[in-house]
């Protein structure tokens, strides 16, 4: 497989991943909720941090594709999402999340 092939695939991949972890906290507000002893405002605001967060990737990401490997970027983006979401999974307050 070439080289921009790979990175193709990996894009579409990570979009692919990234559009099934925006949908998934709707889904399960309430339990979430629960879990964390917090109303449905204070998951709205955790999903708002979420998109400032991502939005302020982007232009990052566009820059180090353009200087760097593609393929090591969308590791080292993978890398951090994976680190972020193990984070998420072990934290055990609302705070917590929203730092993850």
């Amino acid at each position: 497989m070439k080289r921009e092939t790979l990175t193709l695939v990996l894009v579409y991949f990570a979009g692919i991943m990234e559009r099934a972890d925006e949908s998934l906290l709707p889904g399960v507000y309430k339990e979430v909720g629960e879990a964390l002893h917090v109303d449905p405002t204070a998951l709205g605001t955790l999903t708002l941090f979420r998109s400032i967060v991502q939005t302020c990737c982007y232009p990052l990401a566009a820059y180090l594709s353009s200087r760097h490997n593609r393929a090591h970027v969308i590791a080292l983006g993978a890398f951090l999402w994976a680190t972020a979401t193990f984070l998420v999974a072990i934290s055990t307050t609302f705070f917590q999340v929203l730092t993850s």
